[in-house]
C-alpha cells in the first residue's frame, strides 16, 4: 500500500507523550563526533546470512565477513521509542529523544562539547507525511521525499552529506539495511534491528566507523527513528 511503513506493526505509543524536560532549541550546526570504540561483526546476522546490496550481489565486506561496527541502543524503561535514550559503548548516551504535546520529536545532542543539550534533528508529525530536518545533513522536507521509495518500490533511497544512499527492508526478519548508492560496489553502512524490549532496548543501531568518520551517526539514527514509528512516511 503506497505510504505505509514497512515497521507499522512495531506498536509504539503516540507522539503526544510528552518527555518531561525536552527541548525544543533552534537546529544549530552539526556536532562532530570523535571516534567511537568498535569490533567486529557479521552485522549481528543470523549465522550464514549474507546481506546483498541494492545492486543484487553481496556487499563489499572486509575479510571473513567481518567490518568494525559499532551499536547504539535506543532505550525507554517504558518502551517508548519517541521518549527514549541512544547509547552506545559502555552506556554513553549521545542522543535522546523526546517528544512534546504539539506533536514534534527531537533529537538532542548529549555528548560533550558546545552543542550538548541542543537540538540536532526534527520530526513535525502530521496526518500525511511528517516533515523532518537535520542540521548540516538534512533540510526541511516531506519524510517521504527524503526517504523516497525508488521506482520499483524494493528500496527507500536517501541523500545526506553529498551521498545517496539505500535502505533494504526485511520486515520477516525485523530489520532494515543501509548501503551506499550510486557506485560501481554497494558497501553496507548501516543496520536498524528491533529490540525485544524486555531489557529497555526498543531498537538497535548498528553502523560502520566509516560511516560515523563520515558523519551518518545522526542521519541514520533520524531515519531509525521514521522508519520504527509506526508512522506512515509517505
Amino acid at each position: 500500500m503506497p505510504g505505509e511503513n514497512p515497521f507499522s506493526q512495531w506498536a509504539y505509543p503516540a507522539p503526544g507523550q510528552v518527555a518531561a524536560e525536552a527541548r525544543d532549541n533552534n537546529l544549530l550546526s552539526p556536532s562532530i563526533y570523535g571516534a567511537l570504540p568498535s569490533g567486529p561483526s557479521n552485522y549481528g546476522l543470523p549465522l550464514g546470512y549474507l546481506p546483498t546490496s541494492p545492486s543484487g550481489g553481496p556487499a563489499n565486506q572486509a575479510p571473513n565477513a567481518n567490518l568494525q561496527v559499532t551499536t547504539f541502543h535506543f532505550t525507554s524503561p517504558t518502551n517508548a521509542l519517541l521518549n527514549s535514550n541512544v547509547v552506545g559503548p559502555q552506556g554513553q548516551k549521545y542522543f535522546s529523544v523526546a517528544t512534546h504535546g504539539v506533536g514534534h520529536t527531537i533529537i538532542i545532542n548529549e555528548q560533550a562539547g558546545s552543542t550538548r543539550g541542543e537540538a540536532v534533528g526534527k520530526i513535525e508529525w502530521q496526518a500525511q507525511s511528517p516533515f523532518v530536518s537535520l542540521a548540516g545533513a538534512v533540510a526541511h522536507q516531506p519524510a517521504g521525499q527524503w526517504l523516497h521509495w525508488t521506482g520499483d518500490r524494493r528500496f527507500r533511497a536517501m541523500s545526506a552529506r553529498g551521498r545517496e544512499y539505500r535502505w533494504m527492508f526485511n520486515t520477516g526478519m525485523f530489520f532494515v539495511c543501509c548501503y551506499t548508492a550510486g557506485g560501481t560496489a554497494s558497501e553496507f553502512v548501516a543496520r536498524i534491528v528491533k529490540g525485544n524490549g524486555t531489557d529497555g532496548v526498543i531498537v538497535s543501531l548498528e553502523i560502520t566507523a566509516p560511516a560515523v568518520q563520515a558523519g551518518l551517526l545522526d542521519v541514520c539514527i533520524l531515519a531509525a527513528v521514521l522508519f520504527t514509528s509506526g508512522r506512515n512516511l509517505d
